[in-house]
C-alpha cells in the first residue's frame, strides 16, 4: 500500500513540475524564419508577464542552435532600434522532421537609458503563409 502512495504522489510532483516548466515563461511568442546569414530566424516576443504587447520585440536567431546550446551559451541579437545591446541563450528546441517547432530561452535588452528588459520566453515556430524561397 505505501509503495502505491509513493508512486502515486511521485507521479502527481512529475506532472506539476512539467506544468511549471511549460507555464514559467517571462515572455511568449513566435519564431519566424528569415533570409540571411548567420540570423535565420526572427524571434517575435508578443506577450510580456502575462500582458500583451502593443509593438512586439523582435530579436534576430542564429540558424546553427548546436553552438548556442554548447554550455548555456549567451549570442548577441542586433536590433534595429534605441537598444544598447541585446541577446539571447537557447535553452531547449524541439524538433519535428528537421523543423523547429518549439523554442524555449531567455532573453535581455539593454536599452540606451539603461532600462532593462529581461527573462525566460517560449516560442512557437510559424509556417510562412506562402512560398519562402531565400536567394
Amino acid at each position: 500500500m505505501l509503495g502505491r502512495v509513493t508512486a502515486r504522489t511521485g507521479a502527481i510532483l512529475c506532472g506539476m513540475l512539467l506544468t511549471l516548466r511549460a507555464f514559467a515563461s517571462d515572455a511568449v511568442g513566435v519564431l519566424h524564419p528569415m533570409c540571411g546569414f548567420p540570423y535565420q530566424y526572427i524571434l517575435e516576443i508578443t506577450d510580456y508577464r502575462g500582458h500583451r504587447l502593443e509593438e512586439t520585440i523582435k530579436l534576430k536567431v542564429l540558424g546553427d542552435y548546436p553552438l548556442q546550446l554548447e554550455g548555456g551559451q549567451w549570442v548577441d541579437s542586433p536590433r534595429d532600434d534605441d537598444a544598447k545591446s541585446s541577446r539571447i541563450q537557447i535553452v531547449h528546441v524541439s524538433r519535428h522532421r528537421w523543423r523547429t517547432m518549439e523554442m524555449l530561452g531567455n532573453f535581455e535588452i539593454v536599452l540606451i537609458d539603461g532600462r532593462r528588459l529581461e527573462g525566460s520566453f517560449k516560442a512557437k515556430y510559424v509556417k510562412p503563409q506562402g512560398l519562402f524561397i531565400c536567394e
